[in-house]
């Protein structure tokens, strides 16, 4: 019922952010569908696809494994929606980069496997940045582009005119499922920065196992991450102590209570032993 909700809200302020007197009633239909079908996607990890980028360097998505990444679908020949999913990660790269302390990877795809060549994916990226370590732009074959589109639940079809195709950047996490996917429009780019921050951060915090507890500074910077907050004023985010304190009182509640119970016993047991000992030593001294 939650997810379901979620996805109405979406799809309402996509849909919301995109109206226009040429946009009919059935279309927005259409696109709400395409939205919850994109969301079926959310939890899945795609298969570990082979691409081209923009240097003509092969590389593969697990490479991405346990870093903060996010992916985007364009085509170069798009007249404006596509530079606008770019231009958001554009825009808020350092801002990313900033706020969780770490640099986030983009992995921009073509799905035009028949125009959009390894130059041309270069020339398009060029637009964007200077700097390809952590961001590439990349192609592939038809099988590839195919399965990977239908994996993420990314939806485009040809027209005599381009491509239509839904609004949509996707965040991984770190065990390379998909998270979450941010659907865009035009005008709300603040609402489309924050939802990626937002996004990401839970896509870091999310999974944590035995090696993340031991690993002292990693649970440090992940706590940060979950009880940070925005503020508007200052367009960061910063740490909320009411956050805090309630993750410590869940986390006493959800484990160091129901191990005190279980060891109740021994505990008591020790606890009696050690006081006995501690008056054995007073009335020695």
């Amino acid at each position: 019922m939650k997810k379901a909700l979620s996805f109405l809200i979406t799809a309402f302020l996509l849909l919301t952010n995109n109206s226009s007197a040429n946009v009919t009633s059935q279309d927005r239909i259409k696109q709400t569908e395409l939205i919850i079908t994109a969301n079926e996607s959310i939890g899945k990890k795609p298969g570990d696809h082979s691409l081209l980028d923009q240097d003509g360097n092969r590389f593969s998505l697990s490479e991405y494994v346990g870093k903060p990444l996010i992916i985007n679908f364009i085509y170069t020949n798009c007249s404006h929606v596509c530079h606008i999913s770019t231009a958001i990660l554009a825009g808020i790269r350092d801002d990313m980069t900033r706020e969780l302390g770490q640099n986030v990877h983009i992995i921009t795809v073509s799905f035009d496997y028949e125009k959009d060549t390894v130059k041309r994916m270069k020339e398009y990226g060029g637009n964007f940045t200077n700097d390809f370590r952590y961001w590439r732009f990349a192609t592939g074959d038809k099988k590839t582009i195919e399965r990977l589109t239908e994996e993420f639940g990314f939806s485009y079809q040809k027209t005599k005119d381009g491509f239509d195709h839904i609004n949509m950047i996707s965040v991984m996490d770190s065990k390379g499922k998909i998270y979450k996917n941010v659907f865009y429009g035009t005008g709300d780019n603040d609402r489309t920065d924050k939802e990626l921050i937002e996004s990401l951060k839970g896509a870091l915090s999310s999974n944590v196992n035995a090696d993340d507890i031991l690993n002292f500074t990693l649970l440090i910077n992940r706590l940060k991450l979950i009880c940070s907050d925005y503020d508007p004023a200052s367009g960061t985010y910063k740490l909320n102590y009411y956050y805090l304190i309630g993750y410590i009182l869940l986390t006493i509640l959800c484990f160091i209570v129901p191990i005190i119970f279980m060891w109740w016993k021994e505990i008591s047991s020790l606890a009696v032993r050690f006081t006995s000992l501690a008056f054995r030593i007073f009335r020695i001294s």
